[in-house]
């Protein structure tokens, strides 16, 4: 050994080995906690209520072959003293999760049958249970699903793994199918030098899964639904696009606007202040909803899934079709039944494509969703046109501010003619120049030149100004000059407000402009206008205003 060196066990490892005997201990004394009292223990994760049907499955801390991956010492990558970590981690988020109980009305319930299933004999047994209990029966109306993938994730650039798991809930939303399509046809681990090739799969595509994906009488319902689809298009060529009027071998073609209901369109369409599924859960009451994001980058494609995954992927589908409900309560008009709402946002994916479903109203049937959408699309309208007025009326007074800096600093190309087309652009309005020879006006040169005058003209009936000068150049510049003054004595209060131009003067201007968000954010000024001007309106701004090109 080296001098000076102690001999004997490595005071490091005997300090570590002192951390996770007391980690192990508080998972203990919390486990024992959680059993003595009965408040905790009913909030024990949902899983063990839900009945999860299919293959038997291992030890959620332990996949298939993770026995074989050690390194060279022998020692599992994850070991037991991460397994002791995570555990520890988890019981002490849900001991400090039970002592805050939810303040959502209607707690998030997580479907009561979980199906999951790893060959395409199980997946479709399970949708013909489901979904096509009688295939003579033609007769069913639109059902709607709740519709979620999965996919390994992609650690390396350029390569991208084929969907893993479909899930799937039933109409009524008390159960969910989770398909894992991976295992079932086989699929291997794409790589650099062996991408995946769709149609490359040992087995097909579960037949009656493809059946149900492609159905146009059954709507998926989901945040980015129809990416989803769409990714399962790439892979699979069973499966056909959102908006695909084709079909595959056996199965009804999709109807042209889409067999899905994109939560996003619905949440445009209503002006919902929330993004992403767990956000809008959360404003829709689900506030109790956790998404892990370390299961969400877990491999979906090993099997058996763990038993979080089987929660996470459970809820995912789920909670889209719960938020739906929601939405239908709080937004959608007296009379019109879920289904129907729905199918009125059926094909939805942009704001561009709501308000053409609201100007069209293509294959929306009910008269009192017709009647709703009109309504939504005037107002969607008037909030446009009102925006236009606020941020015009902004930049005009951002557009005088910065004139007036540049001409006091004698800057390049500061000039009120640029000006004045700026504020003409901005208000809607046109200027012209008319130009005319005053041979016998004082200031001729001594050559005998003559002057040139020119006029400024607003909208083809109104003259603001007047200059003159010995070429045509010089003339228009003094008119530009006596026209912005007049613009400036006569406009002020309606094109922009002289209060609102002087407190935009600065470096800082333009980051300010854009610190309350261009449109919707409000503007402190003050100013002697009163509430017919509009600086009423651009002070406030318009907070309901989202673009969308309506009108």
């Amino acid at each position: 050994a080296p001098r000076g060196a102690r001999s004997g066990p490595d005071p490091g490892l005997g300090a570590w080995a002192g951390f996770m005997r007391r980690s192990a201990l508080g998972v203990l004394r919390v486990l024992r906690m959680t059993a003595s009292d009965p408040a905790s223990a009913a909030a024990a994760p949902m899983a063990t209520a839900a009945t999860v049907r299919g293959t038997k499955r291992s030890a959620p801390s332990q996949s298939p072959g993770d026995e074989d991956e050690v390194d060279a010492r022998g020692v599992h990558p994850r070991g037991r003293a991460g397994e002791i970590r995570r555990s520890f981690a988890a019981d002490a988020a849900d001991a400090a999760q039970s002592e805050e109980p939810s303040t959502s009305s209607s707690p998030y319930v997580q479907p009561a049958d979980i199906h999951v299933a790893y060959t395409s004999k199980q997946i479709d047994a399970h949708v013909r249970a489901e979904f096509y209990p009688n295939e003579g029966d033609s007769s069913g109306g639109i059902r709607l699903v709740g519709l979620d993938v999965e996919a390994r994730p992609s650690r390396v650039k350029g390569v991208t793994h084929p969907v893993a798991l479909v899930q799937v809930t039933t109409p009524d939303n008390r159960g969910c199918l989770l398909a894992h399509v991976y295992g079932a046809m086989g699929l291997s681990a794409a790589t650099p030098g062996r991408p995946f090739e769709p149609g490359s799969a040992k087995t097909r595509f579960p037949p009656l899964l493809a059946r149900l994906l492609n159905d146009p009488n059954v709507l998926a319902v989901g945040q980015g639904v129809a990416e989803d689809l769409r990714q399962i298009a790439r892979h699979f060529p069973e499966i056909h696009p959102a908006n695909d009027e084709g079909g595959a071998e056996g199965c009804r073609p999709r109807h042209r606007r889409g067999a899905f209901v994109d939560l996003a369109a619905v949440v445009d369409f209503y002006d919902v202040p929330a993004l992403g599924l767990g956000r809008l859960a959360a404003h829709c009451g689900f506030s109790d909803v956790v998404k892990p994001k370390s299961v969400q980058v877990s491999d979906w494609s090993r099997t058996p899934l763990t038993d979080a995954q089987v929660r996470y992927a459970a809820q995912d589908a789920a909670l889209s079709l719960w938020v739906l409900e929601r939405l239908h309560e709080r937004y959608a008009p007296a009379g019109v039944n879920l289904r129907t709402w729905a199918s009125a946002f059926a094909g939805c994916v942009t704001r561009k494509d709501v308000t053409s479903r609201c100007k069209r109203l293509d294959g929306v049937v009910c008269r009192t969703m017709r009647t709703h959408m009109r309504a939504r699309l005037e107002r969607w309208r008037d909030e446009e046109g009102d925006a236009k007025r606020v941020l015009a009326f902004r930049k005009s007074s951002l557009a005088l501010a910065r004139h007036d800096e540049g001409v006091l600093a004698g800057r390049h190309g500061v000039n009120a003619r640029s000006t004045l087309a700026t504020l003409a652009q901005f208000a809607g309005a046109r200027i012209r120049f008319d130009h005319a020879r005053d041979e016998g006006a004082e200031g001729a040169d001594s050559n005998g030149g003559r002057v040139t005058v020119a006029t400024c003209v607003l909208d083809e009936r109104e003259t603001i100004g007047i200059g003159r000068g010995v070429n045509k150049k010089r003339a228009t510049a003094a008119a530009a000059v006596d026209a912005l003054r007049r613009l400036r004595e006569t406009k002020d209060g309606e094109w922009w407000c002289e209060s609102l131009v002087k407190t935009l003067r600065g470096p800082n201007a333009a980051d300010r402009m854009r610190a309350t968000g261009g449109v919707a954010g409000g503007l402190d000024w003050e100013c002697g206008h009163g509430d017919g001007a509009g600086c009423v309106r651009a002070r406030s701004g318009v907070a309901a205003y989202v673009p969308r090109n309506a009108a």
